[in-house]
This record gives C-alpha cells, sequence and structure tokens, in this order.
C-alpha cells in the first residue's frame, strides 16, 4: 500500500489549530458543497504540535465541517517542514500609491528589517514591503494592514511561491515572506492569527480526493471510527480504486 495512506487520521476538530484567517465567501460556498455531497473530499494536511495539531492547509474545511456539527475532521499527519513559503497574490487596483497610504508600512527598494513581501508591479517595478513594527506580532498586523487594501470585491489568483506570471496594465504580483512551524504557532499561542492565503506548504505525498461520508465523522467513539476509516482505506486499495501520480497536477476546485 502506499505508505502516505497511512497517514489518514480521524481527529477531534478541538484538536486542530489554525494560524490562518478565512474568507467567508469562500467558506459559505464549501460548507454548502461539503453538505450536498455529504462526503469530505480531500483531508486535511495537518503536523503534530505537542498534543495537537497545527493545520498546514484545510482551514476553510475545519471550519465548514465545525459549522456542520462534525467532531471529527479526516486529516492526512505530516512531518512539519523547516518553513512555510509564502503564497503570491495575484490582484488589480494594488500600485505605488495605494501601498503608500497603507499605516505601518514601509515601501522601498531595499528590504527593511522586518521584509513582509515583494510586489511586482505591470510597469516593471519592485517594491519591497517592510514593517515599521518590529517582532512577531508586528509583521502579523503589517499584513493584515496590507490586506486591508485589497480592493473590495477583487479576484485574488494564488500563484506558487516560484511561480512566474505575465503581468498585465493595473495588475500586481505580492509575494508573501515565509514562516517557520515555530513561528506559526508562537502566532496562535498570541491569540491572533495571519490572514488568509500567505502560507504555503509543501507536501511530498498529497493524498486527494478520499470523499469520505459525512455521517461517519459527524459523532461516535475515536477509536471505532478510525477502525472504519482504515477499513475504508482498505477496501478502496483492494478495489484497486487508488492511484499514485507521480507528476505536477493541475486540480479545478
Amino acid at each position: 500500500m502506499i505508505p502516505s495512506l497511512e497517514d489518514l487520521l480521524l481527529v477531534d476538530l478541538r484538536c486542530l489549530i489554525l494560524h490562518e484567517a478565512h474568507d467567508e465567501d469562500r467558506l459559505v460556498s464549501l460548507r454548502e458543497r461539503i453538505e450536498a455531497e455529504r462526503e469530505q473530499r480531500n483531508p486535511i494536511i495537518v503536523s503534530p504540535h505537542e498534543d495537537r495539531f497545527l493545520v498546514l492547509d484545510g482551514a476553510h474545511r475545519v471550519r465548514a465541517l465545525g459549522e456542520l456539527g462534525s467532531r471529527f475532521a479526516l486529516v492526512q499527519v505530516v512531518e512539519p517542514p523547516e518553513k512555510a513559503e509564502g503564497w503570491g497574490h495575484l490582484l488589480n487596483g494594488v500600485g505605488r500609491s495605494e501601498l503608500d497610504n497603507i499605516e505601518g508600512i514601509e515601501v522601498s527598494d531595499r528590504p527593511g528589517d522586518a521584509l513582509l513581501a515583494e510586489v511586482e508591479t505591470a510597469g516593471g517595478e519592485t517594491l519591497l514591503l517592510s514593517s515599521k513594527e518590529d517582532g512577531l506580532r508586528g509583521r502579523v498586523r503589517a499584513l493584515w494592514d496590507v490586506q486591508s487594501f485589497y480592493p473590495r470585491g477583487v479576484v485574488v489568483r494564488r500563484v506558487e511561491p516560484d511561480g512566474v506570471a505575465r503581468l498585465s496594465g493595473g495588475e500586481a504580483l505580492i509575494r508573501y515572506q515565509p514562516f517557520t512551524p515555530g513561528e506559526l504557532a508562537e502566532i496562535v499561542d498570541s491569540g491572533t492569527v495571519l490572514p488568509a492565503g500567505i502560507t504555503r506548504f509543501r507536501i511530498q505525498e498529497r493524498v486527494l480526493g478520499v470523499r469520505y461520508p459525512l455521517d461517519r465523522i459527524m459523532e461516535g467513539d475515536p477509536s471505532a471510527r478510525n477502525a472504519e476509516l482504515r477499513e475504508f482505506v482498505e477496501r478502496r486499495w483492494e478495489e484497486n480504486r487508488v492511484r499514485y501520480y507521480g507528476e505536477p497536477v493541475v486540480l479545478f476546485e
């Protein structure tokens, strides 16, 4: 059996630590889809943190399941990577004049001591955003300030940390700086979270398309429910309904 299938687990939602905020429109859409399909399509990616799990990917799934009254969530447990890379945000309506108006942000062509992001404009200009406030909590507050200046209703397209994007007139690409898992845990412990869509974790083997029945994660005994999960995975494997793809994947959500 593929080793990553052994990493699937049902855990209590209360044991999951969220380090990012959510997008309300995206949450509503996802919750309605899960409720209609009556299944959790993809596992939430987590890594161990003390006696709980830090969510690396899947914050909207966690919140959607919680709003639907689920006790458990299907997760894939992975070893914590050395750092969380930063997504790039491609959007319209963010230029030098808008960035200069953000309180707590220094805009320059040289990196400051608390670098937050690098901004590429359609005109070929590269700007560096730094927090005027020192420390981790200062960086977090500054990131919230940056995203508060995103134009209302604008479509934000995510770009891989090392991805290339062709910018047309009025567009900008904001590439956010990475955080370590330890810094993310410290952010949570301080009582705050990052804005949505900042962190990007690379997973060696990501399990997708499990489509685990919702009625099996709503309630019950953890040991019994995980035994059912193991039977589910083994049955799918025996039925030859599991495929391994080693090449990059383009996913329609």
